[in-house]
């Protein structure tokens, strides 16, 4: 193909002078703004911190578990006809 076959695309057009960012690129700056606030939380939040996060998440969705198990027996135990 040359140079005249190929169709410009709206994210390839030039604005401006430069190039409009690709979704590439548009990934690579998010994975840089990542890593800076990786280092920031790093600094911040230390093991014992994050020991302590998942500690209290697990109690979470254990307590969770345990209340959907009981609804769900409530309810089996409210479909059941009673005798008269």
């Amino acid at each position: 193909m040359t140079l005249r076959q190929v169709r410009i695309t709206p994210a390839l057009a030039l604005e401006g002078g430069a190039l409009l960012r690709t979704f590439a690129h548009g990934t690579d700056s998010r994975n840089s703004q990542l890593i800076l606030l990786a280092a920031v939380l790093g600094c911040v939040i230390n093991g014992d911190t994050v020991t302590g996060i998942l500690r209290q998440a697990t109690w979470l969705v254990v307590a969770l578990i345990i209340l959907i198990i009981l609804r769900t027996v409530e309810t089996r135990i409210a479909a059941v006809p009673r005798p008269a």
